[in-house]
């Protein structure tokens, strides 16, 4: 993979090869977008393309043993050269990655000494507990004594910290250290959806890379490419607001409502009973439906007149302050069920927020 494996951010990516291309490379970066954009993933190919040696490797051949003769035993006969082997390729394209080197076979492996993902994956394992939401202090005092460390293998010794809102006020302060005094060919990639959860003076030293949303033709070639059949892909993409996350969610959601009733009067309680029991998921997932439930309401409002356009009007001021209310410590299935019954009063379905027909 390369450069070329992300679609729909044709502008972000030609800026990241533009900073390659000078050598002007900033200690620090804030990769910033909606979440599924690829923020992370360019995360990734940003840093095989920084440590990429732009020559294909290969595999020494050593003449074998010669086994252990008796004393009076025949000399062997000497040993057939090893044919010459073609001269290893050199990758012209300095701006990107080769996929041949031994950098580059060994991030896509998930294996490169330089380039570390952290994550609260990553910090389960680290500090030996279950995985939680926030990344911890401990968390990045480790990563701030790795990057202390020469590179082993490559110029740039490279920590990607995915997700970094999850980054506790003191691990953030713990991190700026590092950030303020970066060590020689040391480079920190923050992935991050909300800014304001950063401090300020994180943002004041990073070089921020946004990410747009996913235009919907480039959404539906990634579903495509990842196994949708044309036509849920085309409906999937016009659901996802060009997010590849809220488009699986939007596919999850198609599942749970087909599995309903039309008819069923409590069908908006069972739909809400199924949320994650984890409150951040729970969260995210309503958020996605008021998204959903808003996108439809203002479709509605335009097409509407007379009476019914009042209805609308007051259904879409009470989704914005629902959908406001979801960043906060509340009930997500008590304001799901709310945003539901309120829009189906107003002659907007549980079973509409799915349809990409107006």
């Amino acid at each position: 993979m390369s450069f070329s494996s992300i679609i729909g951010q044709d502008k972000t990516i030609k800026r990241l090869r533009a900073l390659i291309e000078t050598g002007r490379i900033p200690p620090a970066m804030i990769f910033h977008g909606a979440p599924g954009t690829g923020k992370f993933l360019a995360a990734l190919e940003f840093a095989k393309a920084l440590d990429c040696s732009h020559t294909e490797h290969q595999e020494k051949v050593y003449a074998p043993a010669a086994a252990e003769d008796d004393l009076f035993a025949a000399a062997a006969p000497a040993p057939e050269p090893a044919p010459e082997r073609a001269p290893a390729k050199v990758h012209t394209d300095l701006s990107d990655s080769c996929g041949v080197c031994i950098s580059c076979l060994q991030a896509a492996s998930g294996a490169h000494p330089d380039i570390r993902v952290v994550d609260t994956e990553f910090q389960a394992a680290l500090l030996d507990e279950t995985e939680s939401a926030n990344l911890k202090i401990d968390t990045i005092r480790e990563l701030s004594r790795w990057a202390q460390q020469k590179p082993m293998l490559s110029p740039w010794k490279i920590f990607i910290v995915r997700d970094a809102e999850a980054l506790m006020p003191q691990a953030q302060n713990a991190l700026l250290k590092t950030l303020e005094e970066p060590p020689p060919g040391t480079m920190v990639i923050l992935t991050v959806s909300r800014k304001t959860s950063l401090l300020s003076t994180i943002l004041s030293r990073s070089c921020i890379i946004e990410f747009g949303p996913l235009p919907r033709e480039a959404l539906r070639t990634i579903l495509e490419a990842q196994g949708a059949e044309p036509g849920e892909a085309a409906a999937l993409a016009a659901l996802g607001g060009g997010s590849l996350e809220k488009a699986g969610e939007a596919g999850a959601f198609l599942k749970r409502i087909s599995a309903l009733r039309p008819g069923d009067s409590s069908r908006i309680f069972k739909f809400s009973a199924g949320l994650p029991r984890d409150s951040h998921k729970a969260r995210e997932e309503v958020k996605t439906l008021l998204d959903l439930l808003l996108a439809k309401v203002r479709a509605a409002w335009r097409a509407a007149e007379g009476p019914a356009k009042n209805r609308l009007t007051a259904l879409l001021k009470r989704s914005l302050d629902l959908r406001r209310m979801a960043d906060r410590n509340v009930s997500y299935a008590l304001l799901l069920e709310t945003a539901l019954l309120e829009s189906e009063r107003a002659g907007i379905k549980l079973e509409d927020l799915t349809r990409t027909g107006q």
